[in-house]
Parts: C-alpha cells; sequence; structure tokens
C-alpha cells in the first residue's frame, strides 16, 4: 500500500513525510503531477491514502465517492482514504487550523476576524472560525472587494489577523500584504505559511507582543488526524507536541550577535560540533567574496559599501535552516539584518567585560579600549533590541554552549 501526499509543485514540502514516518508509516511519498495525469493518479490501486496540496484540494473532493459533512460544507479535501474500494474525503486541515489556535492561546470567540486570502485554506479557516464563534469574518483579496488595499478600513476593528497566502513564504522571503502594526486592537495573528518560521507579518506580532503563531502546528496537527484516518489510531497532542518539537530543533538557527572579539566564532564552531550542524562564519563567507575586510573598506570608501555585502550575505543565510551563524560586530547597525536573522533563528547575544575583547586585526575595533568603549556604547542597545537571549561568555566555550543550548531547548515550541 501506497500513502503520500499530491501536489502540483513540492519543493517547499520538507515536513509530511517526516511527520508520518514519526508516527509509524515508513510508505509516505511525494507525488508531483500535472493536471492531466490526475484522473490515472487517484485510480492506481496501491494507493491507500493521500494528502493534497494546491492546487488539487477541489479535485479531490470530486474524486470521492464518499465526502465527510464537514469536508463537504468546506468546499474541499486535502486527505483521502480508500475504503472498500472507495475513496473517502476528509478536510484535517479543519484540525490542524483548530490545534494552532489553541497552541498559541488565541481565543476568536466574539472577535473580528480578517482572513487573508480567498483559496481553499481561507475557507477551511473561514468555517473552522464560524464554529468558534467568531462575531464577523472578512476576507481581503486580490481579485475582489475588499482588496489587501483596504486593510485600513479595518485598523479600529479586527482583532484577529490569519494569513492564508503564499506571501512571505520561501523563496521570496521576507515579503509581506499588509502592515499589521496599524491595527489597534489586535489580539491575535496566525500565519499559516511554516517556511521561514517567522514571516514580516510574525515579526510585526512578535514586536507589538501579539499572541502568534507560525504554520508549522497547523501542517503537523492536520498530518497527524490524517494519520489517523491512514491507521486507525487515535494520536493526539501528545504526538503532534513531539513531532513539533523534533522539528523546531532540526530547523531553527542559532544566531550569535556581540561586540567584535567576544568570542562568536570559537562559540559557533563549539555549538557547530555540539549540534553536528553546519556553522557559518559571517565574516569569513565575507572574505571569500571580497577579499581583507580591511582592504575593501578602504577601496570602497569606507564602512557603508561592506554593511551592503554584509547585509546580501546575511540575507543569503538567513533563509536556510538548521545552521549556527556566527556574525560580525556591527551587523545590528543595519536594521534590516533583523528580520533576515530573526526570521528562521533565535538570536542569542554574547558579552564580556570590555578589557578582555581581542582587537586583533579588526579594523573597525582597531584603536584600543577607547575605541572598543564607544562601540559598546553605541552598539549595546542595537544588540538587546535584535536578541532573545544575552549570554556571558567567559572565554568557557562548553560552558557557553551549554547555557545557550539550556535556553534553545526551553523555547522551542
Amino acid at each position: 500500500m501506497k500513502f503520500g501526499l499530491l501536489g502540483r509543485t513540492l519543493g517547499h514540502s520538507f515536513s509530511p513525510p517526516r511527520i508520518h514516518s514519526a508516527l509509524g508509516n515508513t510508505n509516505y511519498e511525494l507525488f508531483e503531477r500535472e493536471p492531466s495525469q490526475l484522473q490515472e493518479f487517484f485510480a492506481d490501486p496501491e494507493l491507500q491514502g493521500i494528502n493534497i496540496t494546491i492546487p488539487y484540494k477541489v479535485n479531490a473532493l470530486e474524486a470521492c465517492d464518499i465526502v465527510d459533512p464537514r469536508a463537504e460544507r468546506i468546499g474541499c479535501v486535502n486527505t483521502m482514504v480508500r475504503k472498500d474500494g472507495k475513496w473517502h474525503g476528509y478536510n484535517t486541515d479543519y484540525d490542524g487550523f483548530v490545534f494552532t489556535l489553541q497552541h498559541a492561546g488565541i481565543d476568536v470567540a466574539g472577535k473580528e476576524c480578517i482572513i487573508l486570502g480567498d483559496g481553499a485554506s481561507s475557507a477551511t479557516v473561514h468555517v473552522a472560525l464560524e464554529d468558534l464563534g467568531a462575531k464577523n469574518i472578512v476576507h481581503l483579496s486580490r481579485k475582489t472587494a475588499p482588496f489587501y488595499g483596504d486593510a485600513p478600513n479595518y485598523y479600529e476593528t479586527a482583532q484577529i489577523i490569519i494569513n492564508c497566502t503564499p506571501i512571505g513564504m520561501y523563496p521570496h522571503n521576507p515579503a509581506n500584504l499588509i502592515d499589521i502594526t496599524q491595527f489597534s486592537k489586535l489580539e491575535g495573528v496566525v500565519d499559516l505559511i511554516y517556511n521561514p518560521r517567522r514571516t514580516i507579518l510574525l515579526l510585526q506580532a512578535e514586536m507589538m507582543e501579539i499572541p502568534h503563531c507560525d504554520g508549522l502546528p497547523f501542517l503537523v496537527a492536520q498530518g497527524v488526524e490524517a494519520a489517523n484516518h491512514f491507521q486507525g489510531e487515535s494520536f493526539g497532542t501528545k504526538e503532534i507536541e513531539q513531532i513539533l518539537r523534533d522539528m523546531r530543533r532540526e530547523k531553527e538557527n542559532i544566531i550569535l550577535i556581540g561586540m567584535p572579539g567576544v568570542g562568536k566564532t570559537t562559540v559557533g564552531k563549539a555549538l557547530g560540533e555540539e549540534m553536528s550542524r553546519t556553522c557559518i562564519d559571517v565574516d569569513h563567507e565575507l572574505e571569500k567574496e571580497i577579499g581583507d575586510i580591511s582592504t575593501y573598506i578602504t577601496e570602497q570608501g569606507g564602512e557603508p559599501a561592506f554593511r551592503e555585502k554584509e547585509a546580501e550575505m546575511i540575507a543569503k543565510f538567513g533563509t536556510q535552516t538548521g545552521l549556527i551563524i556566527s556574525t560580525g560586530g556591527g551587523c545590528v547597525t543595519v536594521p534590516k539584518n533583523f528580520a533576515h536573522l530573526r526570521q528562521n533563528g533565535r538570536i542569542y547575544q554574547l558579552t564580556q567585560p570590555i578589557e578582555n575583547l581581542s582587537t586583533t586585526g579588526r579594523v573597525l575595533s582597531s584603536g584600543g579600549i577607547e575605541r572598543l568603549r564607544e562601540l559598546e556604547e553605541i552598539r549595546t542597545p542595537m544588540y538587546e533590541s535584535f536578541a532573545q537571549c544575552i549570554i556571558e561568555h567567559n572565554r568557557n566555550a562548553p560552558e557557553t554552549v551549554a547555557a545557550i543550548l539550556e535556553d534553545f531547548e526551553a523555547n522551542l515550541l
């Protein structure tokens, strides 16, 4: 028997096979098919269970012999199971969305809700919001009114926003449809995108200290519910959270920031060895591209040209996952670097007394202890605004690594 995920393009789908493998189903594959191949695909007698993603959720409903009433009401199917030779259709995205709200601590009952998008996922979210008692549900769309440009009409009323579009998804990140910082009554934000973990929408919600969640809990929870249909099991919250934790651990970057000479490269290498991860040193990667940094700065007439090159390098690695990234001491002076680093990572500031910092070979911090004090005064607020955790590094790499890993594990979910 075969199980798997059906879609037209599945290069971004790094998770579904892992979810089902963790639940004991090792016969789960990815099936990329063109519309003309669907009839033959659904007729394959070896297929026992299928998950369906865009753009085939309506086609899946039409291919089913029996459709669950909830999926019928939503108007699309994302899970198909063959029973006695007949295809039964379900919508487990509904379960995934309800779990996501619970996971994020977002209550939609009696709330004014905005859904971004009008596709199959938005239909599922709409029905779930109705069932959960939302007061009013508005869809903003590119195609029909109200449009995304009409968002200002809801600045004073909207309480919940859910993004059901692919805007901001890898590799087109960061990008966003609306600026949520203008919404004065916002209480919760969900973005169904899971790569990157934090879209611009979610970074704004984080800055506003509003409950928010990406799409990975949605993906895992709907997959676990689909597995219940496939395997006749009753997996639940325990399994969802364990899979989610394991995937977070694997994908979340660890970012190191701090003063020049504080020890980011040393700690980064030690973390890479401890976690069996690739360690990226941004300065070293820049030297491969532009040569000696001090020479480049001199030839380009100053620091700004270097900072722009550095920002390009940070943007490149920030879209990737599962890395240790050691940054240059001045990366925090370019505000846009925050979104590129935070989108897939947890940022750690390393500190130690200014007298202990190394200045050897560091053109931007040359000038001795007084120059370092000047830099520290300017940059400390920047480091603190970037960092989610501050770690005192006392030239004891194992101790620092242990402190980082303890915090990392405590904040996976």
